[in-house]
Parts: C-alpha cells; sequence; structure tokens
C-alpha cells in the first residue's frame, strides 16, 4: 500500500501494488460500502496481511519458483529481500519520525536496492545466456510464446494484461490457486485509488491538513506546499551531490541536509496529524465504494490469507 502513494504525489491514479492512496498502513476492516452485498463482504473480509505476513508470502513463492526449476534442471537462487523497514516506501508524506531520522528519505536504500538488483544471481545468470539455452531458460521461467494471457479491465478505466506462466506461473498457482481469479481480484483491488484519489485530494479536510502542515514546515524553515514539493527537491539534490564519483564527505553532507528536511516532515506531518487524516479520509472513501468493489476487496484478503497458510507450510515459521 505504501507504494500507491506516489499516486497522489503525482497528481494521478497509477498502477501500482497496493490499493491505498494516503494510508501507510491498510484500511481497517469495518463495515460500509453501497449495498448490503457489499457491506456484508466488507464486513466478513480478514484483516490486511502485514509487511512480515507479505515477506513471508514473496520467500514461499521464491522456493516454489527454485522447486520447478530445480525439476527442469535449471539453476535458480533465492535472494533474501530487504526488511520491512529497508523495504517501505516513501508514501505521500512522511509521518514516522524514527525512521526519517535514521534513513532520511531513503536515498541510501534505494541505492542498497539497487546494488542488490545488479547482483541478483538469476539476473547474472540469465546475461550469460545466448541463443537456444536463453530462450529454453526464459520459457521455463516465465512460459513460452504460447503462454495464455490474462486480462482484466481495472476500475477507473484500462486493461492490465499477462502472460507469466512457466514455473512463476505454476509457484503463484500453487500459492493463491486458481491464477485468473486470483489476477482479476490482485489487479481490481491494487487500482481502486482511481475512483476516489481526485475527490480525496480535493476535500476540505485534506487540503486543511496539507495547509497546516506546510504552515508548520515553514516555521521549521522549510518553506514547501506540500509534502511532494520537499520530497521533490531532496530528490533533486541527491541527484546532483551523488554518484560514483561524489566525494564521501560531499555524500555525506548531503545525506544529512536529506535527514535534516524528513524529519522536519515527519515532525509537522506528526503534529498536524495529516498522516492520520490521510488515512482516515481514504478508509472512509474506500468504504463508500459500490458493493462489487467491496466484495473484490474481501476476496483478495480471504485469498491472500489461505496463500499464507501454504507458505508457512512451504518456507515454514510464522510471522
Amino acid at each position: 500500500m505504501r507504494r500507491a502513494l506516489a499516486a497522489l504525489a503525482a497528481g494521478t491514479a497509477a498502477v501500482v501494488a497496493g490499493s491505498a492512496l494516503l494510508s501507510c498502513a491498510p484500511p481497517n476492516g469495518g463495515g460500509g460500502g453501497s449495498g448490503a452485498a457489499g457491506g456484508a463482504a466488507r464486513r466478513s473480509a480478514p484483516p490486511e496481511l502485514t509487511e512480515p505476513e507479505r515477506a513471508l508470502l514473496d520467500r514461499a513463492e521464491a522456493l516454489l519458483v527454485k522447486l520447478c526449476m530445480d525439476r527442469h534442471g535449471l539453476p535458480y537462487w533465492t535472494v533474501a529481500p530487504l526488511s520491512a523497514a529497508e523495504s517501505r516506501g516513501l508514501g505521500y508524506v512522511l509521518d514516522d519520525v524514527a525512521w526519517a531520522r535514521e534513513h532520511g528519505y531513503g536515498s541510501r536504500l534505494q541505492h542498497k536496492e539497487l546494488a542488490a538488483k545488479r547482483a541478483d544471481p538469476n539476473l547474472l545468470h540469465r546475461n550469460k545466456l545466448t541463443g537456444q539455452r536463453l530462450t529454453e531458460y526464459t520459457d521455463v521461467l516465465f512460459g513460452g510464446p504460447d503462454t495464455p494471457t490474462l486480462s482484466v479491465r481495472v476500475p477507473g478505466g484500462g486493461t492490465i494484461s499477462s502472460s507469466v506462466s512457466g514455473c512463476y506461473g505454476e509457484a503463484s498457482q500453487e500459492l493463491y490457486g486458481d491464477r485468473a481469479t486470483w489476477f482479476r481480484v490482485d489487479k481490481t483491488v491494487a487500482n481502486l485509488t482511481s475512483l476516489y484519489g481526485t475527490e480525496l485530494r480535493r476535500d476540505p479536510r485534506f487540503t486543511g491538513a496539507v495547509t497546516a502542515w506546510a504552515r508548520c514546515m515553514r516555521r521549521a524553515g522549510h518553506p514547501y506546499p506540500d509534502p511532494p514539493a520537499a520530497h521533490s527537491a531532496a530528490a533533486k539534490a541527491g541527484l546532483r551531490d551523488t554518484g560514483p564519483t561524489v566525494d564521501a564527505e560531499v555524500e555525506r553532507r548531503t545525506f544529512t541536509d536529506e535527514v535534516r528536511l524528513a524529519v522536519a516532515e515527519a515532525t509537522c506531518a506528526e503534529e498536524t496529524g495529516l498522516g492520520r487524516t490521510g488515512r482516515a479520509l481514504e478508509t472512509e472513501y474506500r468504504d463508500g465504494l459500490d458493493g462489487a468493489y467491496l466484495d473484490a476487496i474481501a476476496d483478495h484478503r480471504r485469498i491472500e490469507r489461505r496463500a499464507l497458510d501454504r507458505a508457512r507450510g512451504i518456507a515454514g515459521g510464522r510471522t
């Protein structure tokens, strides 16, 4: 859900992983909805997964892919992911002062993640393959040219399609059940922000909280009209003052400035309640969606919960 906040920062409803526009925490599971069927589905929906539970799902899926590749006699490596704290998205507004004090806006974590992707043994192995060997490997991993395509029309318009099969498709099927059903509800829930994002951004309760945040930031010496403007300024400074040829002391000073700005943002967000206001409004707007969308949310959560039970048997341990 944290990644969805980028849609608000950009002023658009992007295709994202997770359905929340403003909340870093999952919306709560209480009632609401247009129509009795939707309301009942919402009330009966289990709680959304926590970050550690999602990490367990990812770990189990990677293990299933590896087992499948092993059966085909092809190499595949499971790679340890970043921690939940390291992989969290920035969102529309940062209101975690402790995290901001340690990570700023997460620029160093982004560099760490990029470095990990570049060192991914699966990617390095594929890059070494050519011709028929590469075709064989990718066909087993993702599915060949005759792989059936799944498509779903998402809220707000547009269609998302996927032709992933092979070991990735097999792993998804084993973990989540029927791939077509999972694909439909997952992409639907991931794009619900397009239905209420513009209205939420214009809600006086939200704009009032942003105005209060901006006043607080001006008093702290950071005259930005909204959090995305602060994020943009920090990103531009990072692009200018970091890189492989930049002196370590320059990078340190840039990161110190980033932390200072991030802590100010988080402190003002905490004092003005901007993050809390946004999360409450998002829950309100989502609870007001049509019953069909509330059904999709409930189905999504139930499927994930069943997948989590399977993941515990695959990856071991509990969250």
